[in-house]
């Protein structure tokens, strides 16, 4: 199952309605045509039935994707009532991209008339059906999903507060750690892959517009903008919860040695009396693929948690049983937050990289680089 498919099943709905819509603009336009022969071979009207409807499903996927982000898995279902107030809440992110695609709504505009003009005596007013409200309907279209797109870095921001963030590690970095932020992204790059393939037939099947190769980039990179937003902030989130869990470890160090920059030897210990291979296997040792701050970090929170075990326990010999799972599990934080989305991005990269290469050869660009 396609992973944005709504529970409610209303898409059966949505699919009849715009192909229904698709097909009663094109029998008017055919019925305009001075030469139905003429309009009957021309493949972007025919590709137009097609296409229409799934630049509507396409924007309906990314309203689910939305909807399901904000209002959590248990989502109610789509209303008139709901798209206006998810609008209003995100009206910056509407508001850029109607700015951004009202430039190819006036290129198509332009571009449509003169085709209009060239085919009068044989299609009549019937380009002006197919061009005028296909085109600007499918542009709204492709502005619902950019307003989507963008809505999630909102959406992100908003949701991860530092309150959040330090009341819900576990969550984020051991019992679910592919957050539904990153994976959002994941299916807005997903929609935007099969935006890009049928853009990718419309320009094999009819030589397409200027405007179909723009939009195609702007529509992965904003993707990918959106995204990457959401990935950094998150891990800026949670690398801050874990700095401030230092914080507090490092202050409770404070009290039993000045050391500022808690750079930690055997010989930090000797006062306490440790067993030596507790603190070169606990304290002293350096896990692989780690930051040298995550590692800092590590070090001080098995250091505090250590002298808080023999505060509570008397003995220095060995750390208590719950001391050692509070450290295993802050090393877990540390080893989580170094993967945090890696995966998400590589699927982002992959669903925007090859629609994007293949856009990029058929418009002749690698080849000028030869």
């Amino acid at each position: 199952m396609v992973p944005f498919l709504p529970r409610k099943n209303h898409l059966f709905s949505i699919i009849v309605i715009s192909v229904m819509l698709s097909g009663i603009f094109w029998l008017f336009g055919f019925s305009l045509a001075y030469e139905k022969s003429v309009f009957l071979r021309d493949r972007s009207f025919l590709y137009q039935l097609f296409w229409f409807p799934f630049h509507v499903l396409l924007a309906y996927f990314s309203i689910i994707v939305y909807k399901r982000l904000a209002a959590g898995t248990h989502y109610k279902e789509i209303s008139i009532k709901s798209i206006i107030t998810d609008l209003h809440n995100n009206y910056r992110a509407v508001i850029i991209s109607l700015i951004l695609i009202t430039p190819f709504m006036i290129e198509d505009i332009i571009e449509g008339a003169v085709k209009a003009q060239e085919n009068f005596d044989q299609l009549g007013y019937a380009s002006w059906v197919m061009i005028g409200p296909i085109w600007m309907i499918e542009w709204v279209m492709l502005a619902v999903i950019w307003s989507r797109v963008l809505a999630t870095i909102r959406l992100t921001v908003k949701t991860y507060s530092p309150e959040y963030v330090d009341q819900h590690l576990d969550d984020l970095l051991i019992l679910s750690p592919n957050t539904a932020h990153l994976q959002a992204g994941v299916e807005n790059a997903l929609i935007n892959f099969f935006y890009a393939i049928s853009t990718l037939a419309y320009i094999e099947l009819t030589g397409g517009e200027t405007s179909d190769f723009q939009t195609c980039l702007i529509s992965g990179v904003l993707v990918l903008f959106s995204f990457l937003a959401s990935f950094f902030f998150l891990r800026m989130r949670i690398n801050d919860a874990l700095e401030r869990i230092t914080l507090k470890h490092a202050k409770h160090l404070d009290q039993y040695y000045k050391n500022p920059n808690h750079s930690f030897t055997q010989e930090s210990f000797k006062d306490l009396k440790l067993n030596p291979l507790l603190i070169d296997d606990f304290v002293l040792f350096k896990p692989t693929k780690f930051s040298n701050r995550a590692i800092e970090r590590i070090s001080i929170v098995r250091a505090s948690v250590l002298i808080e075990s023999i505060q509570e326990t008397g003995y220095a010999e060995h750390i208590s049983v719950k001391k050692g799972l509070e450290a295993m599990k802050y090393g877990q934080y540390e080893q989580k937050l170094s993967s945090l989305g890696i995966m998400e991005l590589q699927g982002v990269l992959i669903r925007l990289g090859s629609p994007i290469i293949m856009l990029l050869a058929k418009s002749g660009v690698l080849s000028s680089l030869h």
